[in-house]
């Protein structure tokens, strides 16, 4: 159905989610703050960090060895939130993120 979220929240993903320990910018405006990938899959990743958003955001992250990508808010729980990604990782490049961060 158009317009709904691939990722609904941690227990209804499309994508088995990888854990992934990485120190990331963060962009929303021009607002930017450093926050920490906790884990990620080819649709989307779980990021902590304190920073105010709003699910349905729309924000930017800087993933190692890749250009920053736009993502969506989709769910957030305190100081963490569930993003998905405007086009999904392909499998190759979400294989070089996670083997450049070990």
């Amino acid at each position: 159905m158009p317009g709904q979220p691939l990722i609904q929240n941690e227990d209804d993903r499309r994508a088995d989610r990888q854990p992934f320990a990485a120190v990331i910018q963060f962009r929303s405006g021009s607002r930017r703050a450093d926050v920490k990938v906790t884990d990620i899959s080819a649709l989307g990743a779980r990021i902590a960090g304190v920073y105010l958003v709003r699910p349905d955001d729309q924000i930017f992250l800087k993933l190692p060895m890749i250009e920053p990508i736009p993502a969506r808010v989709a769910w957030v729980e305190e100081f963490e939130f569930g993003c998905e990604f405007a086009r999904p990782l392909s499998a190759a490049v979400l294989d070089a993120i996670i083997h450049t961060n070990r």
